[in-house]
This record gives structure tokens, sequence and C-alpha cells, in this order.
């Protein structure tokens, strides 16, 4: 007669990434892609919501063409600017808390530029928002992949990743639902009229709150937890992974002790303090063995962000353009240059930080700046052609992260970019009004690529600095959006016919780039303790 005693589990010492492996792949980690994931819409939310509220809100503020060139791009900097301090403080200090953190507060400011009716104070605050994002936009791919092994990894946060294009959708749509609305509601208290632009700010911030709670039920890193020391943390978590991934008990899971995949070396001495836990950080990340990933990295990051979010700033404005010229030509004789004087590139570039409508008058061919007039009216034909865009880089997004593996990281950055330089320069010399906004929609899908850069670097780096390295990176990456949007809107409007060759060059030396960057792992180095 056959036993009915249930079969004794032998629990053995595993390595770290053996250990993940066991867990299994199921809801848990469905969990932690949909947690980290909208943290990564936040980001995008956060950084970029001004393109879109600036044209709604320039009357209320009666902001100068500087206030709104500082609006687009101070988010920005205040990335920049902490992206450093935040990936030492996630490498040192842990990967959840100051996510949480980071999205709280981000949206708590947010919600405070609702209310604003000083121009300065806006500005201040989009800074420091900033700031505070800049936080959530490096750490959240550590903290994603270590999660997962080296099997899913890759694929994780390119689905990661593709949550940018849920931000890309969340912006254009919210604005369209919510700013065609022409109500109004004086708040004598603050002394503003409340306008359907200040709603839409706070339903850019409402997505952090809800974020937040959902990260807030994940436990810390537990690769983070085990590098530290931690190693009952460390098994209690993937012991709850089991559970949840595979439906069985808990004293069935297969592990008894684990232990890193890395050599584990003392950085620093346990005295040093936080300035000398930050220099051996980052002289580890430019040391022996990382300086050339780094550097290659940290362009990519660049470029990528380059070509992707400076076009993307100024897609709705040539899609204006584009539109005039359908108003006096067929739509089969319009072309991406075709229509621009010199006349009006002088006066249009006066007046680029209006995505949407410049405050100009035509009339008999000549163009005059009227000063006093403000003209806050949104076209909603825009919203339509980003939604559809964003729709696309979605599903890139997705296809990216279901052959990843299969491809490779590098064959599929290599060839995007190619095919994506290809589009660009079709579109420079091609006429045809859906042809020209169907080659510069899959132009725009090089913004995909940012996922896969990120894999490359989370690959490529240990646990002890991968943070940093994420942080660092990704401010070479804010740089790129930033020179990029403003180099674009001078070629554009002052040597149009060169704009997609100024890309490709770009796209060029990606290519060098990803070539050239080694795909062997360094071995990792232990905590850098304090």
């Amino acid at each position: 007669m056959a036993s009915t005693e249930p079969m004794k589990v032998v629990k053995e010492t595993k390595l770290y990434s053996e250990a993940v492996t066991l867990t299994g792949y199921g809801k848990y980690n469905l969990f932690v892609i949909l947690a980290t994931g909208g943290c990564l819409m936040c980001v995008i939310v956060e950084s970029m919501n001004m393109s879109f509220i600036i044209p709604a809100a320039q009357c209320d503020l009666n902001l100068s063409l500087s206030s709104k060139g500082l609006l687009v791009s101070i988010t920005f900097l205040g990335i920049i600017t902490t992206s450093y301090f935040w990936g030492f403080m996630a490498d040192a200090h842990g990967r959840k808390n100051i996510l949480v953190f980071c999205l709280i507060t981000s949206s708590l400011i947010t919600l405070g530029c609702s209310i604003v009716s000083a121009t300065w104070l806006l500005i201040l605050l989009r800074y420091m928002n900033g700031a505070l994002i800049g936080g959530a936009s490096s750490i959240i791919y550590p903290f994603a992949g270590e999660f997962h092994d080296n099997r899913y990894r890759p694929k994780v946060i390119t689905w990661v990743s593709s949550f940018v294009a849920v931000g890309q959708m969340y912006i254009p749509g919210m604005a369209w639902a919510i700013l065609p609305h022409q109500w109004s509601y004086h708040v004598e208290g603050l002394g503003i009229d409340f306008r359907p632009w200040r709603l839409l700010l706070i339903a850019y911030a409402i997505p952090s709150l809800i974020v937040a709670a959902l990260l807030s039920l994940l436990p810390e890193s537990p690769k983070f937890l085990l590098s530290r020391g931690k190693h009952d943390h460390t098994l209690k978590i993937l012991t709850k992974m089991f559970v949840y991934n595979t439906g069985k008990k808990s004293h069935e899971y297969p592990v008894s002790t684990i232990i890193m995949d890395e050599i584990v070396i003392e950085k620093m001495e346990k005295n040093g303090n936080f300035f000398q836990m930050m220099w051996a950080q980052t002289t580890t990340l430019f040391g022996r063995g990382y300086i050339i990933k780094t550097v290659l990295i940290c362009y990519l990051q660049f470029g990528v962000f380059l070509s992707a979010s400076a076009l993307s700033l100024w897609f709705p404005q040539i899609l204006n353009t584009l539109s005039k010229q359908v108003e006096s030509l067929t739509k089969a004789g319009v072309t991406l240059c075709g229509s621009e004087s010199t006349e009006n590139n002088l006066r249009l570039q006066k007046s680029y930080f209006l995505p949407y409508k410049p405050l100009f008058w035509r009339s008999d061919n000549n163009v005059t700046l009227i000063e006093d007039f403000c003209d806050d009216f949104v076209d909603t034909h825009v919203f339509l052609v980003v939604l559809l865009i964003a729709c696309g880089i979605g599903i890139a997004y997705i296809l990216i992260g279901s052959f990843i593996n299969k491809i490779g990281k590098k064959t599929i950055l290599i060839g995007s970019t190619v095919v994506t330089a290809c589009c660009g320069l079709v579109a420079q010399y091609v006429s045809g009004y859906e042809t020209i906004l169907t080659l510069c929609g899959v132009y725009l899908l090089i913004s995909s690529m940012i996922g896969v850069v990120n894999a490359f670097a989370v690959d490529l780096y240990p646990t002890s600095i991968r943070a940093m390295a994420l942080a660092v990176s990704l401010m070479f990456g804010r740089m790129g959006a930033m020179i990029g949007s403003n180099l674009v809107g001078i070629v554009y409007y002052n040597y149009c016919d060169y704009i997609f060759i100024f890309f490709a060059i770009n796209h060029l030396v990606l290519v060098v780039a990803a070539i050239l960057l080694p795909t062997r792992k360094v071995q990792d180095l232990g905590p850098i303790t304090s």
C-alpha cells in the first residue's frame, strides 16, 4: 500500500541567482512589474507634463517666453542635479523607501503647483519636483531587476520600460479629457481662477500616490538585503515569492542558505563618512574593469534621450506646420520644410516654446507678433496624434520584451537605431502628409531603446554600484534631452533641411557605441560599508 506521507523536501545552499530561479515566475513577479512600471509611468508624467500645461496656463500666469522655456526644462534640471545623490543613497541604504518617499513628495509638490499664482514659485516647485522624481527614475530599474534571475531580467526591464508609453498616453489623454472645457471658478482665498489646467495638474499628481501605495506593499530588494548581510530577510522574501508563484507551502522551498553570486570585498573602513562612501562608489564606477562600460552606457543614454525626447517635444509644433501646409496645398504636396520662410523662421523661433498656437497674426503672407494678445486655446488634434504614437511605442516595448532574449539586446539596439535613422532621413525628402507623419512616428520609436540601454546597465553592473550606475547614466540621458530640445528648435527653424541629418549623425555614433559596448559581466563587489 502506497504511503500517504508527504515527501520530505531536501533544502540546499544555493547561489542567489539559483534561489531566485527556484521561486518560479508568476503572480508575485507580475505585481513587481505593475508597481515598478507604474513608478516609471509617474516619472514620465511628472517630467513631461509642462509641455501640455503651458499652452493652457500662459494667460492665467502671464508667462513670458523665457518663463515657458524654464518651465519646460527645469524639471529635467532637477533630475540631473540630484540623480547622483539618489544613486548613492539607493546603493547605501536601499531602494524601496527612497522610491516611496520620492513619489509621495513629488506628488504633493505637483498638487501645490495647481494652486500657485506666481510664475517664480511655479518654476521653483517644478525644479523641486524634478529633484525628487529623479530618485525614482534611476532606482526603479535595479529594484525591479533584482527580483528576477538572469533569464527574466532583460525581459522585465523592457516590460517595465513599456510603462513609459503608458505615461506618454496618460499625459495627452487626460489633457484631451480636461483642457477643452471652458469653466472657471474664482478662489478668493488664493486669489486664483481655478480653470481646467489646474485640475489637469491634480490629475497628473494622483498616479504617484497610487503607485507609492503599491510599492509600499513590496519588500526591499532581496538581493540588496543579501549584499548587506541580511540573509534571513532575503530567505523570507524569496520563500514568500515561491509561495505566491507556485501555490505550494513555504516549507517546500528547497533552499536553506543563500550566498551571493559575486566576490565580496570590503571597500571602506567602517568609520567612512558620507562623502568617502560616495567617492568610493564613484571611483569604482569609473575604475578599472568598469570605465569603458560606463562611458559607453552614458553616451548610449545621452544619444537615445537626445533623439527621442528632442523630437517628441517639438513634434506638436512640427505637426502644426504640416497642418498649415494642408490648408494651402493638397496633402500629397506637403513636405517637412516646405512652408518655412526666413521671416516665419525668425518669428516662430521667438515663440517655439508654444507647442500648439504661436501668438501671432498671419496677414498677406506677413507675420506680425502680437505682444499683448494671449490665446490659450488648445488644438485637440495634437493629442490624438501623440496618443497614437505613444500606443506604437508601447507595442514596440512589448515586442522587444518578448524577443529580447532570442534576438539579443545589442542586435535590437543596433537594428532599431539604423531603422529609425533611415525613416527620419526619408521623411526629410519625401512629400505627402500621411507619409511624413508615419515616418516621423516610426522614428519616434527610438524612445523604446531607453529600456534596452537600461537592461544593459542592470546586467553589466554589480549590486553594490548598480543604482549609482543607473543614476549617473540616466543623468547623462536627461542632459541629452535638455540639449536636444534646445538644439532641435534652432536647427528646425533655421536649418530645417538638416534636421534629420543631425539625428542620423547621432544615430551613427550610437551604433558605434553599441558595437563597442562589452557585454561580459565583471565580478561583483560586496557592500560599501559605513
